[in-house]
């Protein structure tokens, strides 16, 4: 089932169009387009054309309306296929919004409209083709039917503002017609150097005939200094209400002040006989090569009407291709919500990426709030989905990793605040993290498993042995496990010292997947040292940190943290997610699984509370302490059906899908932490972390035969992780 609002909600984020790596277009319940990052401007989405301009916050997303011209005899009616208004022109009452990535349909509602309107937003997101899954475009199919007894004509309208350049002088538009298309291409003269929106163009474009007209520039703003509602101009709207056409001219004048601003729009006149329906598509397109790595796409197409002759030409195989991966998905079984998840989830994949010219796959933290570059700690979470649908560009990332390891051995933490190759070592440089290294060994196998890709594990394989050693220097007190020093893992807000279960739980895992790769390599030496530690720290583990009915959050030399942590079993999630066995003793697990559902799962409706002492008392040891981390809550769910709770599991995991989508109504642009007392959203957005949902169906295929049944239609090679 799509998730479903109206117009009249109030939506915090737009469903994303366009590919990987290109940057977005939002897609909002309300009619409206924008949020667009598709400038190479991922960390300030286009929103405000001015910024001296008051008034103009959103105007983007108001600026690229669709319309509608009905005339039934006599009658007309004309109106926004929009309820935000621009220039006092006439909108419809209410739209009805469906959204299953990468599909967005609206269905449009008004007392004097007769007919079945309805729009269907796409882009092309086809698993296991990473070139067409990486289309700078948007795909907007407009269906009309006529429902009435009459002939009617029928008149669609799309248009869309110039937003090439940071600066709006030097913009122009140009009316083409080409290969079978007709439409307007948006560009600007004399960018500056370093303008990553300049030196490109966007088209706005329809199929050719003799029933589409257009306006191909005319201002938009009648006041300068303002852009207040009132002072918005769409000139066209005279013309189009009357006719449902529009006056076929094209000055392509250069904008000469910072009052000008350029909008263009096409129109496709039609009659339809009773009963009779047409389809109108309008392809929105990009191409922006000033971006200091450059983007895949600039291998495939020379500007942004290449692309829109490529997407018409290709537009129902991208339909039917897209559609294949989620009827996999929808046939499973699984509950409503949770495949809704799994399908929605994979939007990050699109809204967070950098695909460049050189081949290298990367994605943000998240882009506006933390714009670092593939955060290793997050990504071990939530990549699933990027290594079953594109493992060529998950495999990608991790030889990047692979290449600006350390020189002791250590993983870095990201590769780099807005670019690639200036390697950090996260929030706290000066004391490494302890769960960066032992993560990278576990993806490593990972994708070598899910993959079967032989040469990728021999080309890694001494890259995650070095970082493994580095890991081992880090026991100090030689009890077999890394010693934390304080914000040295991805709870970079709060202490741990000494032997932490929520790092050492990864560590243990690791060592695991690492005996396989070394046993797969023939590295007989390695494999026993790995042994030897994974015997000796599981030892420790258990004795020092078990207390009865959980493994407490850590223990140092001068104290136990006697807190009961959601991640205190982490590592065993991702060990059972590998089929690696268990970490520690199964019994022990169960229970201690059994009291974080006890006690962290019942001190918040929207998710499990990251840290929660035996007596129930929330640990306020730290921002991250007292709150949700949503993929955490995942992660924890997923672990807690594979040792039986699933209805517990799944039950967790819905309460805080669910507040994303109701209470906040904020699907497509989730932040990191969930505030416990509220459900409330924490700081960030497009958080990679939250697709560790991926998990669930996982653990679910080790007691339901369909579920793993579904898995293996989905990806077969993922065969050996489901036994």
């Amino acid at each position: 089932m799509p998730i479903r609002y109206t117009s009249g909600d109030k939506v915090i984020s737009g469903l994303p169009l366009g590919g990987i790596g290109c940057g977005t277009l939002s897609v909002f319940p309300d009619g409206t387009r924008g949020c667009f990052t598709g400038l190479n401007n991922w960390e300030k989405p286009l929103g405000q054309l001015h910024w001296f301009r008051s008034g103009t916050a959103g105007d983007y997303r108001v600026s690229n309306p669709f319309a509608i011209f009905i005339k039934d005899g006599n009658k007309t009616v004309s109106k926004f296929l929009q309820t935000p208004t621009l220039d006092n022109c006439p909108t419809v009452e209410k739209i009805k919004f469906e959204g299953n990535f990468p599909f967005a349909k609206l269905y449009f509602k008004d007392k004097d409209i007769k007919l079945d309107i309805s729009q269907l937003s796409f882009s092309p997101f086809i698993k296991n083709d990473s070139k067409n899954s990486a289309l700078p475009c948007a795909i907007h199919i407009f269906k009309v039917k006529n429902t009435t007894e009459k002939k009617v004509t029928v008149s669609v309208l799309a248009s869309a503002i110039n937003a090439v350049g940071a600066w709006n002088v030097g913009r122009f538009n140009k009316v083409r017609q080409k290969n079978g298309l007709i439409g307007v291409s948006f560009y600007k003269k004399n960018s500056h150097p370093w303008d990553g929106s300049g030196w490109g163009n966007i088209t706005l474009a329809t199929k050719a005939n003799k029933s589409v007209t257009y306006e191909g520039q005319w201002p938009y703003v009648r006041e300068n200094f303002r852009g207040n509602a009132e002072d918005r101009c769409f000139q066209v709207w005279e013309c189009f209400k009357k006719t449902g056409q529009l006056p076929n001219r094209a000055s392509g004048i250069e904008a000469q002040g910072e009052g000008d601003e350029w909008m263009a729009a096409l129109a496709v006149k039609f009659k339809l006989k009773p009963g009779e329906e047409k389809e109108i598509p309008f392809y929105y397109t990009w191409f922006m090569p000033n971006h200091y790595k450059g983007h895949m796409y600039q291998h495939w197409f020379g500007d942004s009407w290449d692309v829109a002759v490529y997407v018409d030409r290709k537009k129902e195989f991208f339909l039917d291709k897209t559609k294949e991966w989620q009827r996999t998905i929808e046939r499973a079984p699984l509950g409503n919500w949770l495949k809704d998840a799994l399908i929605n989830y994979c939007s990050i994949i699109t809204s967070s990426s950098w695909w460049t010219k050189s081949n290298e796959f990367v994605m943000y933290e998240n882009p506006v709030k933390w714009p670092l570059m593939d955060s290793l700690d997050v990504r071990y979470y939530g990549t699933m989905p990027l290594a079953i649908f594109f493992p060529e560009l998950e495999k990608n990332t991790m030889l990047l990793f692979k290449r600006f390891q350390r020189k002791d051995g250590r993983i870095p933490h990201d590769l780099g605040k807005s670019q690639i190759g200036c390697p950090s070592d996260g929030t706290t440089a000066g004391k490494p993290w302890k769960d960066l290294s032992t993560k990278y060994a576990l993806m490593a196998y990972r994708d070598f498993l899910w993959t079967k890709d032989m040469p990728f594990l021999r080309r890694i394989y001494k890259s995650v042995k070095k970082a493994m050693e580095w890991e081992f220097s880090q026991d100090k007190d030689g009890n077999g496990l890394p010693d934390n020093e304080g914000k040295d893992q991805t709870y970079d807000l709060w202490d741990f010292y000494g032997t932490s279960s929520y790092s050492s739980s990864i560590y243990l895992a690791s060592l695991l997947a690492s005996m396989k790769m070394a046993r797969l390599l023939g590295d007989r030496n390695f494999y026993r040292i790995c042994e030897n530690f994974f015997k000796r720290g599981r030892k420790s583990f258990e004795k020092e940190l078990w207390s009865g009915s959980y493994y407490i959050a850590g223990r140092s030399k001068k104290e136990k943290y006697k807190a009961c942590t959601a991640g205190q079993l982490n590592g065993q999630w991702y060990a059972h997610l590998l089929n690696l066995g268990y970490v520690l003793p199964e019994k022990h697990v169960k229970k201690a699984v059994r009291t974080i559902i006890n006690l962290n799962g019942r001190k918040s409706r929207f998710g499990i509370v990251n840290s929660v002492y035996p007596d129930g008392k929330i640990d306020r040891a730290s921002y991250h302490a007292e709150n949700i981390w949503a993929g955490e809550t995942y992660a924890f769910a997923g672990l807690a059906i594979y040792e039986g709770f699933i209805e517990e599991g799944l039950d967790i995991a819905r309460r805080t899908w669910e507040n994303f989508v109701y209470k906040r109504r904020n699907v497509w642009s989730q932040p990191d932490v969930v505030f416990a007392r509220d459900g409330s959203l924490g700081d960030g957005e497009l958080y990679v972390r939250n697709m560790a949902i991926w998990s669930i169906p996982f653990a679910l295929a080790r007691h339901d035969k369909g579920v793993k049944e579904f898995l293996f239609e989905l990806e077969p090679k993922l065969a050996p992780s489901l036994n």
